[in-house]
């Protein structure tokens, strides 16, 4: 499988250009971590695939945001004096989320190394994930994804946004561009750069940049000072599941907010009603995770697993992912074979 990339973005024109990157060789951090090559870019940094001085793999994720900087040499500038205090805010926010990764041990949440700064920016060190992220998977066909494989994934997944909200965190960017699935099929949450602190469940105002994205991100996440909570990430993930049940994304909460007040019906069908083949109760708790209004949805990712939990024998079995194989025959015809 391909190396997987951390911190996509939307939009082409926000990605740094390649003369930004950092060549292959480059020392960091006193000579702990040397670039080996070019991953990713996106709005808010770069990914590299790096050696660290015990010569393990690991993802070096630089903040760097092209809106505001350049690489002078290997250090990184802010466009202008007006830039300035754009440039320190977003490595405020990227040290933040550094903090956040560091106080979270779960199996199926990225880990982080270390954090430090270096060429007037900051880096983390981040494990190494071979695997695909869940829209390739999807999207692009990588890989095959049963009703079984699904309902595992979905409770290591539900189980993983528990164990932030129980550190008093919320994610607030869940889609399937940020669950990695590892070869060996394992669900792994990524990209906590837009994730906020709660206080007694509420969200804390955000210090660094916030991430919408249509299809994914309830209501609430829309709205200039809008209140998020635990059920904002629960909104995103019965998102992702959905896409992932249905082979496409759910329909943006503003357009469904819209149908709702002109009295049209809710655009997204309720899964329970149109799918089959999965375990009494599943579709329903992530049809309720959809929910447009926050105070219909579940209160607590503790309490989807609750409801999805019974229906789980084999909770720890990996999600087994079938692998296409192109094989090319004498005629030259090439032939897709499911290893």
């Amino acid at each position: 499988m391909d190396t997987m990339a951390f911190d996509r973005s939307t939009d082409d024109d926000n990605d740094a250009d390649l003369d930004d990157v950092l060549l292959p060789g480059t020392a960091l951090f006193h000579g702990q971590y040397r670039v080996g090559s070019f991953l990713n870019s996106g709005g808010f940094g770069i990914t590299y695939l790096a050696k660290d001085n015990l010569n393990r793999d690991v993802v070096l994720k630089e903040c760097f945001v092209p809106t505001f900087c350049r690489r002078s040499q290997t250090r990184v500038r802010a466009r202008s004096e007006a830039n300035k205090p754009h440039l320190d805010k977003a490595i405020r926010g990227f040290m933040a989320e550094a903090q956040i990764l560091a106080a979270l041990s779960h199996p199926n949440i990225v880990r982080v190394h270390q954090v430090f700064e270096d060429n007037d920016t900051a880096y983390m060190a981040l494990e190494y994930i071979k695997g695909h992220d869940l829209l390739e998977i999807i999207d692009e066909k990588k890989a095959s994804l049963t009703p079984d494989q699904i309902v595992t994934m979905a409770r290591k997944l539900v189980s993983a946004v528990a164990h932030i909200h129980d550190q008093n965190l919320l994610h607030c960017d869940i889609s399937p561009d940020n669950i990695c699935i590892r070869a060996d099929g394992e669900p792994v949450l990524i990209d906590f750069g837009s994730a906020r602190k709660t206080s007694l469940g509420i969200g804390q105002k955000h210090t660094g940049f916030s991430m919408v994205k249509d299809g994914y991100s309830p209501q609430e996440l829309y709205a200039t000072g809008g209140t998020c909570g635990p059920y904002s990430d629960i909104y995103s993930l019965g998102a992702s599941l959905y896409h992932a049940v249905m082979g496409k994304a759910p329909v943006d909460c503003q357009s469904r907010i819209s149908a709702i007040i002109e009295g049209r019906p809710d655009p997204v069908k309720t899964l329970a009603r149109t799918v089959t083949g999965y375990p009494p109760g599943f579709l329903a708790a992530i049809d309720k995770a959809l929910a447009v209004q926050p105070s219909a949805r579940h209160q607590s990712a503790g309490e989807w697993l609750e409801a999805i939990a019974p229906h789980h024998a084999n909770v720890y079995r990996n999600v087994a992912l079938l692998r296409r194989v192109v094989v090319t025959h004498p005629a030259g015809q090439p032939q897709a074979q499911t290893a």
